[in-house]
C-alpha cells in the first residue's frame, strides 16, 4: 500500500500593521515648543507618568526657521491606529487640564467676599446679636440677654459675652447664663457654606440665678403643647387622651368623696330626711303648747281663791289667844270650825285640779322622753352613718391622681422630644439620600473607567469629604462646678461617620447632677436614634404638679431627693424609659377639696409624710399606644396616713355632726321653753297648795290654842272649887 503523502502547510505572512503619517495627529502634537513651554502646556498637564513618559519620548530637540531650538514631533514619524487614539485622548485630558484659577471666577469670587468682608465688618455684631436673641426666645418662650457679640471674620472667631436665657415658669429666674463664648470657625468651609467649627469654649455658666428685670416676652408666644396637639399625626395625644379621661378633676372628686363622711354638714343632709327628733319636736310643740295654754291662767285664779280664803280668815289667823276671854272661845272655836271647811273645800277643789295637772304633767314627761329618745335615735344613726375610712378607697382615689400627674408630665414634655426625633429623622433621611447619591456616583465613575481604557498608571484620589453643613467638633462648658462637653454635633453623620455625644455634670455642696445625650442618625446603625440618661443626688427638687395640669389632689412635691431615668426614642416617634425618685425628706402639698373638714384631713395627712419613693415605667408607640407604669410607696402611705388621720378626727366628728343636728332641730328650743313655762305653772300651783296648807296650819294651831287655853280654865276653874270646897271643909272642922 503505498504511503499517504502528508499536506505541507502553509505559513501565513505576518500582517502588517497599518500606520498614520504625522498630520494625524491632533493639533497640540503637531506643534512645535520651546522646552518652557513644553514643560508648561504639555508635561505639566499630564498626571500619569506612564502618559509623560510616553508623550515626552515623541518630542525631539529640532530648529524652528529662525533656528531657535525647540522641541517637535519629527515629521517622518508614523503612528499605528492604537497610538493615535490613545494620543487623541491625552489631548483631552491636557486641554481638560487647565490651570487650577480661573480668572473670571476667581476676580468673582474675591469681589463677593471683599463685599462680604465689608458686610460683615459694618453690621456683622448687631445682626448677630439679634439672630441669636431671637432664636433662643423662640426655643424657650422667654427673653434671651446678650451682653456682646463679636464676630472677627478674617480671623474665623466669634466672641459671645454675658449671656442670659429666662425662664418661661419663673419670670424673675433664669435657666442658665455664661459669662463668655469663644467659638473657632473654618473660613475656607464658610465661602463653601458650611459651618464648621473646630472647638466652642464657654465659661462662667450658672444655673437658676436671679433675675432684676422680668424674663416674660411682651408677646407671648404659642403654647408648644397646644401647637404639637394640632399637629400631631402620632395618635400619642389620642392615646393620653384615652388613658386620662375625660374629666381630669376625676380624683379631686374621688377624694372630695371619700371624706364626705367626716364632713358635719354632709353628713347632716345626707340623713336629714331619716332623722326623727325634728318632725317629733314639732309635734311635741304643739302638744305642749296646748298644755301651756290650758294651765297658764291656773296659778293666777287659784292664787285668788288663795287670796280669798287668807282674806275671810286673816282674823283668825292672826288671832291673839292670850287675850281671849274664856266666854270668847267657845264661839271663835266656831268661827275656825267654819273656816277651816271653807279651807278644806277651797284645798279639795285644788286637789282636783292638781290632780288634773299632775296627769298632764306625766304627760309633758312622756313628751319630753319622746324627744330625747329622737334625738338619741337620730344620734345612733349619726353614728352608723359615721365609720372608719376605707384604705382601699383612698389608694384607689390616689393612683387616680398619681396617675394623671405622671401623664400631665409626659404630656409637658413630649413637644420638646418629638422635635429632637424630628430633627434626628430629618438628619437620618437626608443623610441616606447622601449615601443614595454616593453610590449613584461611585457607580458612574466606574462605568466611565470601564469605557475608557487607560495604560498601566497611577490613580490620584481627592481627599474625602466628610464636613457636613454644620459641624461642631467639640464643645466644653465650664462654671462654678459645671462641666459640658459635646463633641460631632453635626447636620449629617453620615459624612461625619460618628453620632453626637452631649455629656454633662454640675456639682455644687453635696448636690451632683449628671446627664447624657446620644443623637445616632446614621444609616444602618443598629442604635436608637435617641438616647438619654440622668442621674442627680442630694438635691432639692419641685414638682408643681398645678402648672404642669395635674389635679388639685397632689399641686407640689418637693423635697431632697434621689433621681435616675433613661429614655429611647426612634423615628416612628416610639419611645421608652423609666425613671426612679427617692425623695428625703418630702413635703407634699395638694389643694382645697371644697369641705373644710375634707381639707382639714386631707391636710393633716399630707403633712405626716416625711419620704417618698416613685418608680415610673412609661412607653409610647403607634400600635400600643400610651403606656405608663407606676411602682411607688406613696398611695400606700398616704391612705394610712388619711385612715390615722381621720380615726382620730371620728370623735370630733361626732361632736361636730351632733352640733349641726341641734341646729337642724333648732325648734326643740321651744318645746324646752314649753316645758320650761310648763314646770312655772306646776311651781305656781304648788305654792297656791302651800298657801292653803299655811292657811289650815294656821287655823288648826289657833284652835287648838283656843281649846288649850280653855282647858286650862277648866282645870284652873277644878281646882279652884276643889280648893273653895277644901277651905269650906276645913272651915266646917273648926267650927
Amino acid at each position: 500500500m503505498a504511503e499517504k503523502t502528508k499536506k505541507i502547510k502553509k505559513t501565513k505572512a505576518p500582517k502588517i500593521e497599518k500606520k498614520y503619517p504625522r498630520s494625524k495627529l491632533p493639533s497640540i502634537f503637531k506643534k512645535a515648543y520651546s522646552s518652557k513651554k513644553f514643560e508648561g502646556k504639555i508635561e505639566k498637564k499630564l498626571y500619569v507618568p506612564a502618559d509623560k513618559t510616553y508623550v515626552s519620548s515623541l518630542f525631539k530637540q529640532s530648529k524652528d526657521k529662525k533656528g531657535r531650538d525647540v522641541l517637535r514631533v519629527p515629521a517622518e514619524c508614523e503612528f499605528t491606529k492604537k497610538e493615535i487614539k490613545r494620543l487623541k485622548f491625552l489631548s483631552k485630558q491636557i486641554k481638560a487640564n487647565k490651570g487650577r484659577i480661573k480668572v473670571v471666577p476667581f476676580i468673582a469670587v474675591a469681589a463677593v467676599i471683599a463685599a462680604l468682608g465689608i458686610t460683615v465688618t459694618i453690621f456683622k455684631n448687631p445682626v448677630a446679636k439679634i439672630a441669636i436673641r431671637s432664636g433662643m426666645q423662640g426655643i424657650f418662650g422667654a427673653k434671651c440677654d446678650v451682653g456682646s457679640v463679636n464676630i472677627q471674620f478674617f480671623d474665623s472667631h466669634v466672641t459671645i459675652e454675658n449671656f442670659a436665657q429666662a425662664s418661661s415658669d419663673d419670670e424673675f429666674k433664669n435657666l442658665f447664663e455664661f459669662k463668655r463664648l469663644d467659638l473657632n470657625f473654618n473660613l475656607t468651609n464658610l465661602l463653601q457654606a458650611k459651618f464648621h467649627a473646630q472647638n466652642i469654649e464657654i465659661t462662667g455658666i450658672e444655673l437658676g440665678t436671679e433675675r432684676k428685670t422680668s424674663g416674660k416676652l411682651a408677646v407671648k408666644p404659642k403654647d408648644k403643647k397646644e401647637k404639637a396637639k394640632k399637629n400631631d399625626s402620632t395618635g400619642f395625644y389620642d392615646s393620653l387622651k384615652e388613658k386620662i379621661g375625660t374629666d381630669p378633676d376625676a380624683a379631686k372628686k374621688a377624694i372630695t368623696e371619700l371624706f364626705t363622711m367626716y364632713d358635719p354638714t354632709a353628713i347632716a343632709e345626707n340623713i336629714k330626711e331619716n332623722l326623727q327628733s325634728q318632725k317629733v319636736a314639732k309635734e311635741v310643740e304643739e302638744e305642749l303648747k296646748v298644755l301651756v295654754e290650758n294651765w297658764k291662767n291656773k296659778p293666777d285664779e287659784l292664787k285668788k281663791s288663795v287670796e280669798e280664803v287668807q282674806n275671810a280668815t286673816k282674823s283668825l289667823s292672826n288671832l291673839n289667844v292670850s287675850k281671849v276671854s274664856p266666854a270668847e272661845i267657845p264661839s271663835l272655836l266656831k268661827q275656825i270650825e267654819q273656816a277651816g271647811s271653807t279651807v278644806k273645800k277651797a284645798k279639795a277643789d285644788m286637789e282636783t285640779t292638781l290632780s288634773s295637772f299632775e296627769g298632764d304633767q306625766k304627760k309633758i314627761k312622756q313628751l319630753q322622753k319622746k324627744l330625747e329618745d329622737s334625738i338619741a335615735s337620730d344620734k345612733n344613726l349619726l353614728s352608723a352613718q359615721v365609720s372608719v375610712l376605707d384604705p382601699k378607697k383612698a389608694k384607689s382615689a390616689l393612683n387616680d391622681s398619681i396617675n394623671q400627674a405622671g401623664y400631665a408630665l409626659l404630656e409637658q414634655y413630649y413637644p420638646y422630644l418629638k422635635d429632637l426625633i424630628s430633627y434626628a429623622s430629618s438628619m437620618k433621611a437626608s443623610g441616606a439620600n447622601s449615601k443614595e447619591r454616593e453610590k449613584a456616583n461611585k457607580k458612574a465613575v466606574e462605568k466611565a473607567k470601564k469605557e475608557s481604557k487607560r495604560f498601566a498608571g497611577r490613580y490620584v484620589y481627592w481627599k474625602k469629604d466628610t464636613v457636613p453643613k454644620l459641624l461642631i467638633e467639640k464643645v466644653h462648658g465650664s462654671g462654678s462646678g459645671i462641666e459640658l462637653f459635646a463633641t460631632n454635633i453635626s447636620s449629617d453623620m453620615n459624612k461625619r461617620g460618628e453620632p453626637w455625644i452631649v455629656k454633662g455634670s454640675v456639682k455644687k455642696s453635696q448636690c451632683v447632677h449628671n446627664a447624657n445625650l446620644t443623637v445616632d442618625a446614621r444609616s444602618g446603625t443598629k442604635a436608637h436614634l435617641v438616647e438619654a440618661g440622668y442621674s442627680g443626688s442630694n438635691f432639692p427638687l419641685t414638682f408643681d404638679l398645678s402648672k404642669k395640669g395635674g389635679s388639685d389632689v397632689i399641686q407640689k412635691i418637693e423635697g431632697k431627693s434621689t433621681v435616675s431615668a433613661s429614655i429611647a426614642a426612634d423615628s416612628d416617634f416610639s419611645f421608652s424609659g423609666n425613671a426612679r425618685l427617692n425623695m428625703n425628706p418630702a413635703t407634699v402639698t395638694g389643694g382645697e377639696l371644697g369641705s373644710e373638714t375634707a381639707t382639714r384631713i386631707y391636710t393633716t395627712a399630707l403633712k405626716s409624710i416625711k419620704s417618698l419613693n416613685l418608680g415610673a415605667g412609661f412607653s409610647f408607640s403607634e400600635k400600643s399606644g400610651v403606656g405608663l407604669k407606676l411602682d411607688t410607696n406613696f398611695d400606700t402611705l398616704l391612705a394610712d396616713a388619711i385612715s390615722s388621720v381621720a380615726n382620730a378626727e371620728f370623735e370630733n366628728v361626732k361632736k361636730d355632726v351632733a352640733a349641726k343636728l341641734n341646729e337642724q332641730i333648732a325648734s326643740s328650743e321651744t318645746a324646752k321653753k314649753y316645758i320650761a313655762q310648763f314646770g312655772d305653772i306646776s311651781a305656781k300651783l304648788n305654792g297656791q297648795k302651800n298657801s292653803f296648807d299655811s292657811i289650815s296650819k294656821q287655823l288648826n294651831q289657833k284652835q287648838s290654842e283656843l281649846k288649850k287655853k280653855t282647858g286650862d280654865a277648866a282645870k284652873n276653874k277644878a281646882s279652884q272649887a276643889a280648893s273653895n270646897a277644901a277651905s269650906s271643909f276645913l272651915k266646917g272642922l273648926k267650927k
